[in-house]
C-alpha cells in the first residue's frame, strides 16, 4: 500500500512539473528531478529545505531516481541505455 501512495506522489510531482515549466518540464521527470537538472537553485533550496527532516539532497536523489526510472523503462522496452 506504501508502494501505491509514493506512486501517487510521484504522479503529482511529474503533473507539477509540467504545470510549473510548461516550456521546460517533462512529463517523466519530477519537479524536484528537474529541479536539480536545470540547477534552479532557489526551488532546490526550498524543496530540499521542507524535505530536510526525512532526508537529505532531496532534489538530487530525485534525479537519481528519475534516472533509474528512465533506465528501467528503456531495459523492459529491450532498448539500449
Amino acid at each position: 500500500m506504501f508502494d501505491y501512495f509514493v506512486r501517487i506522489g510521484d504522479a503529482l510531482s511529474q503533473l507539477l512539473n509540467v504545470l510549473v515549466y510548461p516550456q521546460t518540464g517533462q512529463a517523466n521527470h519530477s519537479l524536484s528531478g528537474d529541479a536539480y537538472r536545470f540547477k534552479r537553485k532557489v526551488l532546490m533550496y526550498v524543496i530540499d529545505l521542507v524535505d530536510s527532516p526525512f532526508e537529505r539532497d532531496h532534489c538530487q536523489m530525485a534525479h537519481s531516481a528519475d534516472v533509474s526510472r528512465a533506465a528501467k523503462l528503456l531495459n523492459e522496452t529491450g532498448r539500449r541505455v
